[in-house]
């Protein structure tokens, strides 16, 4: 891994986490002296940050983490639930023993006591596994880096206890259909599953509101 990806991988996982802010300021210095790196690959960081749209470069007034538009984030939501459910139902098609036998490991590990700290991670790595699986080209870059886009570890944090088992009950369903192997159930499933998670979102928004 080079500097430039190492910052980029350290910022985006921060802005992720909730750890950096909406509005938040990018100091090139305090991240270089940080992350013990030059100013160049912070700088080459940010621009890529920028330009898959995690951050605001403004000439003058440097980098900051972007500010979400709601109609940007729903509709961020309603593409990948597109990309996802196509991809779902392609799984369904190829998806080995071995393949599923490690997203039911995936969610086991949702569904343990205890896993809330993990829960967003995990959750994510079992969305672009199904992607990877589904052999779409483009398919993960592109519906993963919208699932960043549309803040879905923040969605997670803002998930009541009910709110989650019905998340995992959609991923028990979604398995179901990978092991018979019906692509129209998957690709249901998936695209419910995505489309109410941006209503909850949605509501907690307005709630806080």
């Amino acid at each position: 891994m080079t500097a430039t990806e190492r910052v980029y991988a350290h910022i985006r996982d921060q802005i992720l986490a909730g750890t950096l802010r909406p509005g938040a300021r990018l100091g090139e210095a305090g991240i270089a002296a940080d992350l013990g790196v030059s100013r160049t690959p912070v700088r080459e960081a940010l621009r890529k940050l920028s330009a898959d749209g995690y951050t605001d470069l403004r000439p003058h007034a440097g980098a900051a983490v972007r500010l979400w538009d709601p109609a940007e984030v729903r509709s961020s939501f309603a593409i990948r639930a597109d990309i996802e459910g196509q991809a779902a139902a392609r799984t369904a098609q190829t998806i080995t023993t071995g393949q599923l036998a490690g997203l039911e490991q995936l969610c086991a590990r949702m569904e343990a006591p205890g896993a809330v700290a993990q829960r967003s991670e995990l959750n994510r790595e079992l969305h672009q596994t199904i992607l990877r699986i589904s052999g779409l080209v483009h398919a993960e870059r592109i519906a993963m880096q919208l699932a960043d886009i549309a803040l879905l570890t923040l969605t997670f944090h803002s998930f009541s206890n009910a709110q989650a088992e019905r998340s995992d009950s959609d991923h028990r369903m979604l398995l179901m259909a990978f092991r018979i192997r019906d692509a129209d159930y998957a690709q249901a499933v998936m695209r419910t599953h995505i489309l109410t998670a941006a209503a909850v979102l949605d509501d907690v928004s307005r709630s806080r509101g």
